[in-house]
C-alpha cells in the first residue's frame, strides 16, 4: 500500500522543479544511503547537484529518487548527512546503475582531553548559547508548516496496521522556551488527507499518535537537554567534533542519572540519554537523538501513564529530530520515533515519521485544537499522484 515518496528539497524559497521538468530529456537516479560501518539506512540525508537548486532528501529508510534534466549530466552530485563524510560523483555516473547504493563513513574528530568537570561546564555553556540564539535561528513569529506523516505497527514479521497522512500545523508564536502548558496551547494541528491499511474499525484505528513526534522537537519543546534550569541533572560529555558542509559541528552526549518526567518528558522512565549536534557557527541544533527505556508504554503518548491490566515490558524508544537551514532560518525538517515492547510474550514494534514539506511564514492560517481522532475517507486520486515536494514561500 505504501507509496514511495519523492522528497524534493528546493534550496531556495520560491524556486520549484517545474521549470526543469519542462526540459526535454530526464535522468532518473534511484538508490539508498547507508552507514558504511553498520549498514543501517541514513534518513534525512541531502542529495543535491552542486551549484543548482535541485535535490532530494532520503526518506526514513535511507531511500531516494531524483529526476534531473539531461543538461546536468556532467555536474557534480553530493551526498551528505550530519556526522558523515560526504561523497561526490557526476550525475552521469550516479544515473548508470538502476539502483545506486552509497555508503557514507562516520567522521568524528575527537577533542583534546581535559578534566571531565571542566568539559561539562564548556558543553553546558554551549547549550545555554543555543537557547539564547533560538529567536535568531528559528521562526519567532506565527507560522504554518505542513508535512507527511506515517505510522506503522508490527508484531513478529508482519505489519498489523499502517497509516499515512498529510498534517497541517500552526504555531501561534514560533520558537521560544516556555512551560509545557503554554507550548501545548500554542501548537495545533489537523489532518487533511489520510490513507490506512484498513478502514477504521475501532477507536485506536482513528488515533493519530502525533503528539510524540511534535515533542521530539527539542528546540520548541521543554523537558529535554536544553532545559538549562535542570542542567544539573545531566551529565555532559563530548562525542567529538565533525565537519558538515564545511562547518564545525560539536556532538555532545548527555545522560540523566535519575530520569523523571520533568527531565525527559516520558512517564514510567528508567533510562534517558542521547546526543545533540550543535552547529558552532550559528549555535543552532542540527540533530538530536534521544534513547529511552521505560517500565511501561502507552500508545496515547509517552508522557502519559497507561491505564490497563496488561503489562508492557522491556520498553525501548529512539527519538530523532533533524533541522535544516533555508533562507536564513532553521526549521524542523523531520522527526522519527522507533519503539518496541513486550506484551503477552510477543514483541511489538512501532515506527512513526514526520517530514516537513512546506513552511509558510508570510501568510499563516490560524487554526485551533488538535485532531487526536480522525476517520477521514482515503482520497485515492490524491494518493495516486502525491509526491512530497518541499516548497518555500
Amino acid at each position: 500500500m505504501k507509496k514511495k515518496l519523492l522528497l524534493s528539497i528546493v534550496l531556495f524559497w520560491g524556486v520549484m522543479m517545474c521549470g526543469s521538468a519542462q526540459e526535454t530529456g530526464r535522468m532518473v537516479i534511484k538508490g539508498v544511503l547507508t552507514d558504511a560501518s553498520t549498514g543501517e539506512p541514513l534518513p534525512f540525508a541531502n542529495i543535491g547537484v552542486l551549484g543548482e537548486p535541485l535535490g532530494v532528501a532520503s526518506d526514513v529508510n535511507g531511500e531516494f529518487e531524483l529526476q534531473l534534466p539531461a543538461r546536468t549530466a556532467d555536474m557534480r552530485l553530493r551526498f551528505s548527512v550530519v556526522g558523515y563524510a560526504h561523497v561526490e560523483m557526476s550525475v552521469r555516473e550516479a544515473a548508470e546503475p538502476a539502483w545506486l547504493q552509497v555508503a557514507l563513513k562516520p567522521v568524528v574528530f575527537t577533542l583534546e582531553s581535559a578534566h571531565a568537570y571542566a568539559k561539562s561546564l564548556v558543553y553546558e555553556k554551549m547549550l545555554k548559547d543555543v537557547v539564547r540564539d533560538i529567536p535568531k535561528n528559528y521562526p519567532s513569529l506565527p507560522y504554518n508548516y505542513e508535512g507527511y506523516f506515517e505510522y506503522t505497527l508490527s508484531s513478529g514479521d508482519s505489519v498489523e496496521f499502517s497509516k499515512e497522512a498529510i498534517v497541517n500545523i500552526y504555531d501561534s508564536r514560533g520558537y521560544h522556551r516556555s512551560d509545557v502548558h503554554t507550548v501545548f496551547k500554542e501548537l495545533n494541528y489537523r489532518f487533511s488527507q489520510v490513507r490506512r491499511s484498513r478502514e477504521v474499525q475501532s477507536v485506536f484505528d482513528g488515533l493519530n499518535y502525533f503528539d510524540d513526534l511534535l515533542t521530539a522537537d527539542v528546540v520548541r519543546h521543554t523537558r529535554n537537554v536544553l532545559d538549562i534550569g535542570q542542567s544539573g541533572e545531566y551529565v555532559l560529555s563530548s562525542k567529538g567534533k565533525l565537519l558538515y558542509e564545511g562547518d564545525s559541528v560539536q556532538v555532545i552526549a548527555y545522560e540523566v542519572k535519575k530520569p523523571t518526567l520533568s527531565t525527559s518528558g516520558s512517564a514510567s522512565i528508567t533510562g534517558f540519554s542521547g546526543e545533540i549536534y550543535i552547529h558552532l557557527k550559528d549555535m543552532a541544533v542540527l540533530k538530536n537523538t534521544q534513547y529511552i527505556t521505560a517500565s511501561d508504554f502507552t500508545v496515547l503518548g509517552r508522557n502519559l501513564i497507561r491505564v490497563g491490566n496488561t503489562p508492557r515490558e522491556q520498553v525501548r524508544m529512539t527519538l530523532t529530530s533533524n533541522y535544516k537551514k533555508v533562507s536564513g532560518f532553521y526549521f524542523l525538517s523531520g522527526s522519527t520515533i522507533r519503539y518496541s515492547y513486550r506484551e503477552n510474550g510477543r514483541e511489538v514494534r512501532g515506527r512513526m515519521q514526520y517530514i516537513t514539506t512546506r513552511v509558510n511564514r508570510n501568510t499563516p492560517e490560524p487554526h485551533t485544537g488538535r485532531m487526536y481522532y480522525e476517520d477521514i475517507p482515503a482520497n485515492r486520486n490524491f494518493w495516486d499522484t502525491y509526491s512530497a515536494y518541499f516548497q518555500g514561500e
